[in-house]
Parts: structure tokens; sequence; C-alpha cells
């Protein structure tokens, strides 16, 4: 299992291919696994990265750490130790957080910037707000999925989360259970102490809409045009070096829901940038 020491804190992460360098960054209580038909596909033609954030998955729970701001430096030191100097970085909900506050700091290190569903970028606790139709808020749940799981063990809160997906879970496809069966296993497959840190991450978000514009490179934006909580692309009306692309028929997990189409429109952009 390949894993890199980087910022005081051990990651776990895949590298394959060659060329221009990819680096593929999941979301909140993700994994590197929202990504296997896009390395599959890229690979051929650039080398690809991704890498289990702090405290997920594979990689190390380390005791502090998680804010936005230290995720970023998480990022800037895994491409430091792995000698990139600059990047393509393809982010996912919670994780174009992270993106963006990398790209601010470090606009010399990104050739381009992909952010898919970037709704989160309206930052805490504006989030909450749009949350209110959910059932409990985004830090309750990950403490009822710690406690689910200290009680149940893992397959235990496989089982809860697939039983409760629809009240719990709205991102969620409806439609293809053994999807849904993967994301859930996703979604369960990280140490307890996971599930209490992630409240540190989501507190930390600041308002970054408004500075997505400050950001030079070119930047895509990719939602499925059935997620619960879509993005809105008229705020980034004006600026020149943004545009929005929509995934028919997905909700959150695009590149899981439909990796074809995905794979097609961020082709259609990596192909725009050479």
């Amino acid at each position: 299992m390949p894993m890199i020491r980087a910022n005081h804190c051990d990651f776990h992460y895949l590298d394959s291919g060659k060329g221009p360098t990819i680096v593929f960054l999941h979301g909140e209580t993700h994994s590197v696994e929202l990504f296997p038909a896009q390395i599959a596909e890229f690979e051929k033609s650039y080398r690809c990265i991704a890498y289990d954030r702090r405290g997920h998955a594979k990689s190390q729970v380390a005791p502090y750490g998680y804010s936005v701001w230290n995720q970023a430096h998480d990022l800037r030191c895994i491409l430091d130790a792995l000698g990139l100097e600059q990047v393509i970085l393809v982010a996912v909900a919670m994780s174009t957080t992270i993106a963006v506050t990398f790209a601010l700091q470090n606009p010399d290190r990104l050739k381009a910037l992909v952010l898919s569903s970037w709704y989160e970028l309206d930052g805490f606790p504006v989030l909450e707000e749009r949350r209110r139709r959910h059932a409990m808020s985004f830090v309750d749940l990950h403490l009822l999925m710690y406690e689910v799981m200290l009680r149940k063990g893992r397959s235990g809160l496989e089982a809860y989360l697939f039983e409760n997906y629809e009240r719990l879970m709205p991102i969620f496809p409806t439609d293809n259970e053994p999807l849904l069966r993967r994301l859930i296993e996703i979604f369960a497959c990280h140490e307890p102490p996971h599930y209490l840190q992630t409240g540190e991450f989501y507190t930390s978000i600041p308002q970054l809409t408004p500075r997505l514009r400050e950001v030079r490179c070119p930047v895509l934006g990719l939602c499925g045009d059935a997620d619960p909580s879509p993005d809105n692309p008229a705020l980034m009306a004006g600026m020149a070096n943004f545009s929005q692309q929509w995934i028919p028929g997905a909700r959150r997990f695009s590149m899981m829901e439909k990796p074809q189409e995905y794979n097609r429109v961020l082709g259609g952009f990596l192909d725009s940038l050479k």
C-alpha cells in the first residue's frame, strides 16, 4: 500500500500513468475509490494522482489538522513530496473548498481547476441554512455515524445507512442499488475518530464563492443535473475563465453514476488546455 509522509501525516495515495499530472481530490467521508473510472481512462495520457485525505480511509487519522487551511497545506506538501510543480486539480463536493483555498494560496501550482458539485463554497454556516430540509445537520449526521459504528461496527453502519439513506443521504443515487451499496461502503470505511473530526473541517469552511473569481487558471464546474443541491453558475456570470457543464441524470456522484459522460466532459476540458 503506497504511503507518503507530508505535513506530519501519512497519506495513502495512488499514482499511475505518465504525462501532465491530474490530482483527484475526494470529498468529505469519501475516498480514492470515487475515481476508478477516471483513473482508468486518463492514465492513458496523464499521470493520475489520488490520495485519501487526512483522517480518511487508509490515511492516518491524525489527532489534529482538519481545517480547510491545513488540508490545503496537506495538498501542497504532497505535491512537494512527489516533486510536482504544476497540476490539474479535480475536486469533489466539500473538497472543492480545499481546492479553491489551495488555488488562492498557490496560483502558480495549478494549470486548471475542476470543481464537481461546488455549492459547498458557500461556507459555514450558510451551508447549514441550505441543509434545513435534511433530517439533521452535517455534524450531527457524522456524530450519529460515529455512534452507530461504535455500537455495531462497520458492517452495522453500512446496514444502517442502507436502511436510512433516503432520509439521511438524499445525495445518494436512488435507481442503482449496486452503486448505492458501493457508496455506502465508502462512507463507512473510515476509522471511528474520522466521524468526529469531520466537524472541525466542516465548521472551518469560509465563504469562498465570491473568491472563486480570484482564481486565474481555467475553471470547470461539473454537476449532475439531478443533484439535490445543484451548483449556481449564475454566481460566476462574467468570469471569463469559468465554464459550467451538467451531467444528465446524475446526482452528487456523477463520476460514478455516469462515468462515461463525466469522462467525456472532463476530457473535452483537458483537451482545451493543450
